[in-house]
Order: structure tokens, then sequence, then C-alpha cells
């Protein structure tokens, strides 16, 4: 694979049973709260840090909101450090992501060549500002991409009208900086981002693979947990691949119909509860 390594890789080639690849929002936090309002779900990931599988979060989120919400609740119970090397958090779909070393260490990196241009962004802010501010917000908080985000406690149904209108005009915006060609709106359940056409959960998940093939570890099977259809390009390209891949989809009703319809080349369970009370219902099935 020609996307960038990550960190040094052990002498001797391991094999695993499962790695699992998580979104977050709706997946591991609450949609409308934006929290872990499950932290059984935590015990579950830490559970398999502790089997030696490897976990990563594949998100649009900034690294910073993983950190606040996620990541810190997680290293707090983790007994012993050393298991974060199996731990990547990936955040503007591929453009941020935080590695571990064997002492617990973070460490950081940046895509500097899939950035959004600030005039853009500038001119995004501001319509957030004159127009949707009732229900969104400019997340200041990306390096890589624009992200417009609901605001926390607000009902999806009320956020998801608006959304509509909000990505017609950011696909304006982006077709008068004639900039079609580079960038792409990508709305999601809480959140509608302009980014790099090049990111994405699938240009996530090939980093995923690089750090795994770096640290000489083989999973049997992936298994990868997503609310929307467009979680869906993480176990696209680990299929692609050539690797056993499920895709757990714990989502609104909506996007589950799509999923159906489409003839995937790979499995996928859906969950009877959703969001994050699907995600614990099958990770406590599946221990």
């Amino acid at each position: 694979m020609d996307v960038p390594g990550i960190t040094s890789p052990p002498e001797v080639e391991k094999t695993i049973e499962h790695a699992w690849l998580f979104d977050v929002d709706g997946v591991i936090t609450n949609p409308e709260q934006k929290r872990v309002t499950e932290p059984r779900i935590i015990d579950e990931i830490v559970k398999r840090l502790e089997s030696g599988e490897p976990v990563a979060l594949v998100t649009g989120r900034s690294i910073d909101f993983m950190r606040e919400r996620v990541i810190d609740p997680l290293i707090q119970r983790v007994g012993d450090l050393s298991l974060l090397q199996n731990f990547l958090a990936m955040g503007e779909k591929g453009g941020v992501w935080v590695t571990y070393n064997q002492d617990g260490e973070p460490q950081e990196h940046i895509d500097e060549n899939i950035s959004v241009p600030r005039q853009l962004q500038d001119e995004v802010r501001k319509l957030i500002e004159q127009e949707f501010s009732d229900l969104m917000f400019y997340d200041e908080s990306k390096k890589t991409m624009i992200s417009t985000e609901m605001i926390d406690g607000t009902k999806l149904k009320d956020y998801h009208q608006r959304q509509k209108m909000l990505n017609q005009k950011l696909e304006e915006l982006v077709r008068q900086h004639g900039l079609q060609d580079r960038l792409e709106v990508d709305p999601t359940t809480i959140a509608t981002d302009i980014q790099n056409k090049h990111v994405g959960k699938d240009f996530a998940a090939k980093r995923v693979l690089t750090w795994l093939a770096e640290r000489k570890i083989k999973p049997a099977q992936f298994i990868t947990i997503g609310d929307s259809k467009s979680d869906l390009p993480m176990a696209q390209e680990i299929h692609n691949q050539g690797l056993l891949v499920i895709f757990v989809f714990v989502g609104k009703d909506a996007d589950r119909k799509y999923i159906e319809s489409q003839n995937l080349p790979f499995p996928v369970t859906f969950t009877k509860n959703q969001y994050e009370k699907g995600t614990l219902q099958y990770l406590s099935s599946n221990t």
C-alpha cells in the first residue's frame, strides 16, 4: 500500500482473530448528546485490547473531540498502558491520526496535503453564523477539513430538516470556488463536511491496514461498525484488499433500507437496537 507508515513494526508477524474498526458518532457516542452514554462500550473495547485484538476509531471527528469524549475515558480503564500500542484513533477521515508507543505515549500525525482553502473556510463559518447558528456550529478543531455540526442536544429530526438546505448551500459554495473536482460535500448523521475527495472512510481504512501491516499484525477477520451508509467504504476497502470483513450497521432505518438494497460482496449484520445501544448489543453478544 502507498499510504504513509506510522510506527516501527515488531519482528515477528502475529495472527489474531479480529481487528475492530469503529465509527464514533452514533456508534460509540450518543448522536444527540454526543457523549458516551453506554460506558460498557468502553469496557468492551478494553476487553478486546486486553485479548490482543487491535482497535481503530475511524471517524470524521477531530482528535480533540475523540480525546475528550472517548480516548481519555478508555485510557482510564486500561490497566496496562502498553496495550495502547494496538489502539489507533483516526480522525478527519484519515487526515489526522494518533498512535501510541509501548509506554502509552501518544504521537499525533497530520496529512498536510489535503487541507481546504482558508477563504472557503471563512465563507462557510460566516454562513453558519448568519443562517444556521440556532442548530449548528462551525467546528474550529478540524485541521484538514471543514465541518459544520449539530449543536449538542438538538433533535435529530429538526437538524436533518435544516441540514438539507445547508448541504445545497455548501455545494454551491464549492462550485463558486471552482473546487468541485477537488472537494466534496459529505453529510453524516450529525454533521456535514467539506473534504478533499481523497479522504473518506475508505482512505482512513487504508491507513488502518498500513498501521497493522507495519506492526506485523494479521487479523483473520475485520469487523467494522457504523451508523450510516457513509461508513460502508470502511468495509468495502478492506474487502477490496482481499481480506475477510463484516459490516455491522447500528443506524437509522432509511440507511438500513439503502444498505439492504445493495448487492454487497461482504456480510452485513443489522442490530435490533440502534446507535450506541446497537453497538453494545453486538459487542456484548460477541465477546
